[in-house]
């Protein structure tokens, strides 16, 4: 177990030294921002203790203002913001202050935020693709939320020309700093919560500024300020077998919600400096070649990282067979087109690449057996999942003979299952979902908190809760095939995202159950080399797993 874990955190400090590297290179040296990344730094040395997501939102309730530290690019940064509305939501009148958007701008926000304005106008209006190139998908949820919640949102940017480096950066904070201090005075009962950037909610940066105006005014405040994913505190988890944390407590009025590795936070900006599709609008104007490239050699590394991990004994050779395309690659449908192999999965192609969704192939090269992945991005996770499958597949060699369509699908969830539990040893935070937050999602459409949600989630979510009901009732093949019939003989999306899901649930356990020795490292071996062709073996299999990793404890994000 211990060397386990320890090659483990080898590997998340080879990935991260290797992003923050690539990062470099992309922005190059700018010693006003290390000054103000330095100043940023000071107070994320050491944390006090750990803590969880009820003492966290307590403090949040008590507080007169919150400082909620973002990432830009990292999508789970977002989220953490929603999931503290959500948990506050009735419990405090709120004012949203948002870096995103400008204070020259404020009109047309209260005509959007009151329906006055369609979504498309607005994004014009303000001019959002010049003012915030970060992707408008990973903000609208938390927009959408205030606006079904009637909750005002206060724009605290603006455009600074007349400075630069970090004098720049100064003068937006005593700015956004004005309108947080004048927002709390006209609003004495409310939250006021303030999402901004890491940097910019350091102590000694914008809320320093903020209370030293309050002061001025003889007004007292109580602050506190939500950091996200502080890589040393990481790193200092990691010494004390406490990587799983989600929340820490820096000090009384400080926290830091840990809820990704600091590799793939660094990776969330390189995919959105890469690609132009991850931003609003294209950052590079030309995609390198080059850059492709280098995504081939990070599946190959995954690759071989997880065979020496697994200890499988993967064929020195198989990598040599192995095609990797991307999004760029503008022959690739040409080439599936013409594989007799793939006639019958042109559909089920067509809905992956549509969807962003990756994939592996399998197909005869010459009389050998041939791969090919689809990356849909330079997702880590994505790119962790598909390496996973590449040694399924090889290690278990082609399918040949031709099983039922419940037995496909039980074989698909050991698929998919394997492919989650290979890619949490790339990116340990990555998270499925739980029959828990399955069931809230649907309490939300019920609610109708969430209002566009997709039906076939939904139908997907309903589909995973009947079938965990049903596995506590009963091992009865008889009765499973009774329920899902229809499922089990559909080729729909919806029968690949029900059994994609409960694989990615069963791989989520499966994986903490093996880190903390309760799975023996010698089955997992087996099932990567099994093709499950015999009648019942991928069902008898899903349920000795499921009832084997049942009390392993599943880690939750914020």
């Amino acid at each position: 177990m211990t060397k386990l874990r320890d090659q483990l955190i080898q590997i998340q400090k080879k990935n991260y030294r290797r992003n923050v590297n690539l990062v470099r290179e992309s922005l190059g040296h700018n010693p006003g921002i290390d000054i103000y990344e330095r100043e940023y730094l000071r107070y994320l040395k050491s944390y006090e203790e750990i803590s969880n997501k009820t003492e966290l939102i307590k403090k949040v309730l008590a507080a007169d203002i919150v400082y909620h530290g973002d990432y830009h690019t990292l999508k789970q940064s977002q989220y953490s913001v929603l999931r503290i509305l959500r948990e506050i939501k009735g419990k405090r009148d709120i004012i949203m202050c948002l870096e995103m958007f400008h204070k020259r701008d404020q009109k047309h926000i209260h005509r959007f935020m009151a329906g006055e304005l369609s979504e498309k106008m607005f994004l014009e209006r303000i001019d959002y693709a010049q003012k915030w190139p970060f992707h408008w998908g990973n903000w609208s949820p938390i927009i959408s939320f205030c606006r079904n919640n009637q909750i005002p949102i206060l724009g605290i940017n603006t455009e600074i020309d007349d400075f630069e480096g970090i004098k720049r950066l100064r003068k937006r904070d005593r700015y956004s700093a004005r309108i947080i201090a004048k927002a709390f005075i006209k609003n004495p009962d409310k939250l006021i919560y303030v999402v901004d950037g890491d940097y910019h909610i350091s102590p000694n940066h914008l809320p320093k500024n903020v209370e030293r105006l309050l002061k001025l005014l003889d007004e007292p405040v109580k602050s506190l300020i939500i950091f996200q994913n502080a890589e040393n505190l990481y790193w200092k988890l990691c010494s004390r077998n406490l990587e799983e944390s989600d929340v820490l407590k820096i000090n009384d009025n400080k926290y830091c919600v840990m809820n990704t590795m600091p590799a793939n936070k660094i990776q969330s900006y390189l995919n959105w400096f890469e690609y132009s599709k991850d931003a609003y609008f294209p950052v590079h104007q030309d995609w390198e070649d080059d850059a492709f490239e280098d995504r081939g050699g990070m599946v190959h590394e995954m690759v071989n990282t997880l065979a020496s991990i697994l200890d499988l004994d993967f064929p020195e050779d198989a990598l040599e067979k192995l095609n990797i395309y991307y999004p760029n690659n503008l022959d690739f449908m040409e080439f599936v087109h013409n594989t007799p192999e793939f006639k019958g999965r042109l559909r089920l192609i067509r809905s992956k690449i549509k969807k962003e969704e990756g994939f592996l192939l399998e197909y005869d090269a010459s009389g050998e057996n041939a791969y090919l992945i689809y990356l849909a991005n330079s997702n880590i996770n994505m790119a962790a999942e598909e390496a996973s499958h590449f040694l399924n597949v090889v290690l278990r060699g082609p399918l040949k003979k031709s099983v039922s369509a419940f037995d496909r699908f039980y074989r698909n969830v050991i698929t998919e299952c394997l492919g989650f539990f290979g890619s949490k040893f790339i990116n340990e935070k990555r998270k499925s979902h739980s029959e828990n937050s399955i069931r809230m999602l649907l309490g939300q459409v019920k609610s109708g908190e969430l209002k566009h949600t997709d039906q076939e989630i939904e139908q997907v979510a309903r589909y995973i809760l009947q079938h965990f009901y049903l596995q506590r009732k009963t091992s009865d093949a008889t009765e499973f095939i009774n329920k899902f019939f229809l499922q089990y003989n559909s080729r729909s999306v919806v029968t690949r995202m029900f059994s994609t899901q409960l694989g990615y649930i069963l791989g989520n356990r499966l994986y903490y159950a093996l880190k903390r020795g309760k799975f023996s490292l010698k089955r997992i071996q087996d099932y990567f080399c099994d093709p499950f062709d015999e009648p019942m073996k991928a069902f008898n299999c899903y349920l000795e797993i499921s009832d084997r990793v049942k009390k392993v404890k599943q880690v939750s994000r914020l």
